[in-house]
């Protein structure tokens, strides 16, 4: 089959096996053949010899499930001293005449040109060469290292970039100047990602356990959108890290082993359609947080079905509603808020019904209307007092119970799950196909179809 030939994949789970561990993954954006399955992803080993690769879906790629073999070739590789800690193609925007470049952050961005040189592999796919555009750093003789970026999807343009040095910086790719930096947390950023359809506003979650927004044209001030709840952190030794029920399970425990923190939140991911809505975990939890910018301060929900800490989360490139998530219980689960959305509103409707009855029954209990002025009951004084102070009682009873169910976050069940061999390290929702996800676990990328 030519490499012309147009390209889908003709079974449900498609492999590539690495020569290394791998850590980070990202699908092509563009949806040319030669690109539509590409992905570029990294390794992750200890001495100073990483690789980063761009592998692509082989026109001679088995139809028959076979997990012991490639399905995907390598058609480009380049060696990086450090792990990168993300990879990320530019968003396609204007055609495909303009260069088709990767990014990778770790000890500092690096920009590479993906060039086709015409030659063709044995597995008949076009090679490619990765031309190192450009390094940048914001210090010539020291740079933190960089835990996570961001591609601007309104202006390619712009990258934005987190750091532990508790900054993000926002930089031009053309110019390969820094447009701004600003000090976005306390202590370490470790995600930072544009919000969906801005070239402004952007969110980043740190190691001081909070969810920031910044908008570029007013960065004098953020919004504090979620700061995780206290948990519990037990000494090393223990097996159950974070587990409260281990600790009143077993009384003798000493006391004086558990303290309260505020567990660092390691990622965020903003709904790729909605503006409003921003995935996050916490360091060793097994939930997934939803926020609504809208209603900052708590969750409104909570994604609560992993056996281990969560590792990756992303958000359907096609659907508001749909987000996955993988762990390191070698899990990939799918879930569907939609349904959880609408029982919320439904909540948080009832709770506005519940506390404008309380209010006025308690305007009737005190005797005075809207503008303060006393109003004269059709029954007894006593039997009057007594009624209304009982009804308003249940009334702002009623009223609290509504508004702290509305508040609490909704419970959801993922509507599909898939079982990987390894804990699942993370994973990358096909921008342009979204039947498609791929999960990396040790030296394997599986490509799975939703």
């Amino acid at each position: 089959m030519s490499p012309d030939v147009p390209l889908s994949p003709r079974k449900e789970i498609c492999n590539y096996i690495s020569a290394y561990p791998v850590y980070s993954l990202a699908w092509s954006r563009r949806e040319d053949r030669n690109s539509m399955f590409r992905m570029a992803l990294s390794s992750f080993l200890e001495e100073p010899a990483n690789k980063v690769q761009v592998v692509q879906l082989s026109p001679h790629h088995d139809p028959s499930q076979t997990p012991d073999r490639s399905d995907f070739g390598v058609v480009a590789e380049a060696s990086v001293e450090y792990p990168l800690t993300k990879v990320l193609w530019q968003p396609a925007k204007g055609g495909y005449s303009q260069a088709d470049l990767l990014a990778g952050t770790g000890d500092c961005l690096r920009i590479w040109d993906c060039e086709q040189t015409g030659e063709v592999t044995e597995m008949g796919l076009y090679r490619s060469n990765l031309r190192l555009r450009a390094k940048l750093s914001t210090r010539a003789d020291y740079a933190a290292p960089i835990t996570s970026f961001d591609w601007n999807q309104v202006d390619p343009r712009l990258v934005i970039a987190s750091s532990i040095d508790t900054t993000c910086t926002v930089w031009d790719i053309e110019t390969q100047q820094a447009k701004t930096q600003l000090i976005a947390h306390d202590r370490e950023v470790f995600d930072v990602a544009f919000v969906a359809g801005s070239q402004d506003v952007f969110a980043s979650a740190g190691a001081d356990g909070s969810i920031r927004m910044f908008d570029l044209r007013s960065l004098e001030h953020s919004t504090i959108l979620y700061e995780a709840p206290p948990t519990i952190a037990p000494s090393s030794s223990d097996l159950n890290l974070g587990d409260a029920s281990y600790y009143s399970e077993n009384p003798s425990v000493p006391s004086a082993r558990v303290a309260s923190f505020t567990p660092p939140l390691l990622r965020l991911s903003c709904n790729a359609i909605d503006p409003n809505y921003i995935a996050t975990f916490a360091l060793d939890s097994h939930h997934v947080s939803i926020l609504d910018v809208r209603n900052p301060g708590s969750a409104v929900m909570q994604l609560v079905s992993h056996h281990a800490p969560v590792n990756a989360i992303a958000w359907s490139p096609s659907s508001p509603n749909q987000l996955c998530s993988a762990g390191a219980d070698s899990r990939v689960l799918v879930w569907d808020i939609q349904q959880a959305l609408a029982t919320r509103q439904h909540q948080q409707r009832q709770a506005v019904v519940a506390a404008a009855q309380a209010k006025q029954l308690s305007r009737l209990t005190t005797g005075k209307d809207d503008f303060g002025d006393e109003h004269q009951s059709p029954l007894s004084p006593s039997s009057a007092t007594s009624m209304q102070a009982s009804n308003a009682i249940q009334a702002v009873a009623q009223a609290a119970a509504a508004q702290a169910l509305a508040q609490q976050p909704t419970p959801v069940a993922p509507c599909l799950t898939y079982a990987a061999r390894l804990p699942v390290n993370s994973l990358a929702w096909h921008q342009n196909s979204a039947d498609w996800v791929s999960i990396g676990f040790g030296n394997t990328v599986q490509t799975l179809r939703l």
